[in-house]
């Protein structure tokens, strides 16, 4: 018994804490233990007794976030194994393990890098729970410096929660870090995590500030939570709530639609609500050290001909967002929408997390949805007007939702799983991917790590087919 609850204690993230991990790391201090700290160690009551070192705590998930989990744009992303696990990407290194069992559709509940990417979430969610539990009737911090912590921490724990259960179905909504009350916890429903992502997305929209700390917006105000709240409503099928968020976004000066096609993912672009730092000055993205090339045959990966011949031939985002190397039946794409992929003397290009056109969709969808086809087409043809495109030409409900899915194709490939998602939203993934060998329907739910299920039965049973 001792054997197990040691394992359990060393190894699965659903049962610790990682605000240790986080002070010592900004503290180069050695790992808290349940006994009385030595003077060189720091309690979370004295981190959190201070502005800085509580921003500082805060910042370093946002390290955390850029750097591994779910979020990161490095290849073991979602954006990037999404992209390969549907009809985004073609994988050629293929001595990527953890990239190379998503592109043939084999993630299985023993493969090791599930059980990462399950533990990078969780110790990020772990973190969150700390600064919003430390920060909460906090007398030490000024009330405004204590909401926005708050804010952020609450936007950035549904933003984890939700790209988990977009992924795995079925997960453990975790809002405490205690110990005895997460040895057990069992999964809530996809339903019941939508009604903790609104609690959290709401929480976050009430004591976030209208304007961004910092100019570069690479932490959340108010209107990011409200985008957030926007897709979790589209997701969850209440349409008129994601029209009604989305409407306060795009009615929001402080974002624009209208910008020319390659200025929409520079560091400083209006159509940016939520982007993350890539930590230095002169650094740029993850995503373009990962998808440019300028050699044949590709290094790592390339778009599918499937993406690139969707594209309609006058569209400019084809022109734009995507590269392309060689002549004729032999030439490779890939995406461009970050192009530097080394550093510059200042950054120019951060991830964006979140964006105006996706508003712009979210809108256009649940209108589709409710049956108010004009005001569904305006949003969708905002989009293709900027792409220099003629308005879409849909008749019925079903042909504008049809559309609307190609539109979201197009506007955000290789983009933070959106293309999965939309395929699974959409009950459109087995269509689009019967064409992969190792594509089945039960796929468009991953498996919970084995790992996981031996140490907490209340996370039984498995996702249905594996």
């Amino acid at each position: 018994m001792k054997r197990i609850l040691k394992s359990i204690q060393v190894h699965s993230l659903l049962y610790k804490s990682m605000l240790c991990l986080l002070v010592c790391s900004m503290y180069a201090c050695e790992p808290f233990l349940e006994t009385d700290l030595p003077n060189t160690q720091i309690t979370a009551e004295t981190v959190f007794a201070d502005e800085s070192t509580t921003n500082a705590t805060l910042l370093n998930v946002y390290a955390n976030l850029r750097e591994g989990g779910l979020l990161t744009g490095k290849d073991i992303g979602v954006g990037n194994l999404t992209a390969h696990y549907t009809d985004e990407l073609d994988l050629y290194l293929t001595s990527r393990a953890n990239v190379l069992v998503f592109y043939e559709n084999n993630v299985l509940p023993e493969t090791p890098f599930l059980e990462q990417l399950w533990e990078d979430s969780y110790s990020q969610i772990y973190a969150l729970n700390d600064i919003i539990a430390y920060t909460t009737n906090n007398d030490q911090l000024s009330k405004a410096f204590a909401l926005q912590i708050q804010g952020e921490a609450y936007f950035l724990r549904a933003l984890v929660h939700l790209y988990l259960q977009q992924l795995f179905g079925e997960v453990p909504y975790v809002t405490s870090t205690n110990y005895v009350e997460n040895t057990n916890i069992a999964k809530s429903s996809e339903e019941a995590v939508f009604e903790r992502l609104i609690h959290d997305l709401q929480m976050a929209k009430d004591l976030l500030p209208e304007a961004y700390p910092s100019a570069e917006r690479v932490r959340p105000n108010q209107a990011v939570a409200t985008a957030l709240l926007a897709r979790v409503y589209l997701y969850s099928g209440d349409w008129q709530q994601a029209i009604t968020q989305a409407s306060q976004v795009i009615e929001n000066p402080l974002y624009r639609v209208d910008l020319p096609l390659r200025e929409v993912f520079l560091k400083d672009s209006q159509a940016t609500l939520l982007q993350f730092s890539p930590g230095a000055e002169g650094a740029n993205t993850y995503e373009a050290a990962n998808y440019v090339f300028e050699s044949l045959p590709p290094p790592r990966t390339a778009l599918t001909s499937r993406l690139i011949t969707s594209f309609e031939e006058q569209d400019q985002r084809l022109q734009e967002w995507i590269g392309k190397v060689g002549t004729g039946e032999t030439a490779q794409y890939f995406p461009y929408k970050y192009q530097e992929n080394s550093n510059t003397a200042n950054t120019l290009e951060c991830s964006i997390v979140l964006r105006i056109g996706e508003q712009y969709l979210i809108r256009a969808e649940a209108q589709a949805r409710l049956g108010q086809l004009e005001a569904a087409a305006t949003d969708v043809n905002v989009i293709r007007t900027r792409a220099v495109l003629p308005e879409v030409a849909a008749n019925t409900q079903e042909q504008l939702l049809a559309a609307i899915l190609q539109e979201r194709r197009h506007e955000l490939f290789t983009e933070y799983g959106h293309r999965f998602f939309d395929l699974k939203r959409f009950d459109a993934a087995d269509a689009a991917l019967s064409y992969k060998n190792g594509w089945e329907s039960y796929k468009i739910r991953l498996p919970l790590p084995e790992a996981e299920l031996v140490l907490n039965p209340n996370l039984q049973p498995q996702n249905t087919g594996y």
